[in-house]
């Protein structure tokens, strides 16, 4: 089993990213931040007792109320059990600024939020291949 740290600011879309999981079979625990700031919360307490490790994928969106998908990265990545964990960036932006940007800070796919359900559904398929 898999642990995800999901950081999502839509309902509709955590929903979605469930539904991707759930359609290609990947047991997992989903850990949802729905802002920058839960997330940093999250990354502030990870491994502490009571609370869960650092995850094994994270999954962002870049357009997060509070603290910015980057900012939130950056901060992940000062975490050294989390040096090597891959990120997916999940956001609707489609900018190569933002996809240059996500290179550079080393993430293992960005996935553009489609506006088509099957489409969104090969989410679940990117996991599968990223977390082997």
């Amino acid at each position: 089993m898999i642990k995800i740290l999901l950081a999502e600011d839509n309902q509709g879309d955590v929903l979605l990213v469930k539904q991707a999981l759930e359609e290609h079979h990947i047991l997992h625990e989903l850990y949802v931040a729905r802002d920058g700031a839960e997330a940093i919360e999250y990354l502030a307490t990870m491994g502490s007792p009571g609370h869960p490790p650092c995850p094994d994928l994270m999954l962002l969106d870049l357009n997060l109320p509070k603290i910015d998908g980057a900012d939130v990265l950056r901060e992940f990545r000062k975490h050294r059990s989390c040096l090597l964990t891959p990120v997916i960036v999940v956001t609707s932006s489609d900018t190569q600024k933002d996809r240059n940007r996500m290179a550079d800070l080393g993430v293992a796919h960005y996935f553009r939020k489609p506006s088509d359900l099957d489409d969104f559904m090969k989410l679940g398929e990117i996991v599968r291949q990223i977390t082997g």
